[in-house]
């Protein structure tokens, strides 16, 4: 009987592991929707810091790259139409408001960087970039993980001008 319940125990941790293996970054692997662990899963296999995560149930993480620059990654569009987990990805850097910025440099930054979207609330003092992502119809984690890249590229070069500095 003692064995019995071991084995039992045995195959309840083995099967508690599999969805955490599951998690792990595939480039291959097409998903529809994604996870907190898929986030997880996208930020490290670019070796990058996950430094917060989202309570249990949000779809939520900020990383920071090599580069310095902290970055969120949020799951929207979740739960919807019978489909488990996020259907789309916010991608975003901000940054405090530099006293350059204004709504012509906006403008400016926005026509040369079609990649993704420049905002800036003056109230709040912040300066946002943003790409989203849509998951309809499946992409590779591969794909994710390229736009986190294309949004931390198109960032570092549109920075000085949503800031007024060209």
């Amino acid at each position: 009987m003692t064995r019995l319940w071991a084995i039992a125990a045995a195959l309840a941790i083995a099967g508690a592991a599999a969805p955490a293996a599951a998690q792990d970054y595939d480039a291959k692997r097409v998903v529809m929707s994604v996870s907190q662990a898929d986030l997880a899963a996208i930020v490290t296999s670019l070796g990058h810091k996950i430094r917060e995560t989202g309570k249990p149930g949000e779809t939520y993480l900020a990383a920071e790259s090599e580069d310095g620059i902290i970055y969120l990654m949020f799951g929207t569009a979740c739960e919807v139409s019978g489909v488990p987990g996020c259907q789309g990805v916010m991608i975003q850097a901000r940054y405090d408001l530099p006293e350059g910025t204004t709504l012509e440099t906006l403008a400016k930054t926005n026509d040369a960087q079609a990649a993704i979207s420049i905002t800036a609330d003056f109230a709040a003092k912040s300066l946002v970039f943003t790409r989203y992502h849509v998951l309809d119809h499946g992409v590779t984690m591969a794909n994710i993980r390229e736009n986190v890249n294309v949004l931390l590229a198109v960032t570092a070069d549109a920075y000085p001008m949503a800031a007024g500095e060209e």
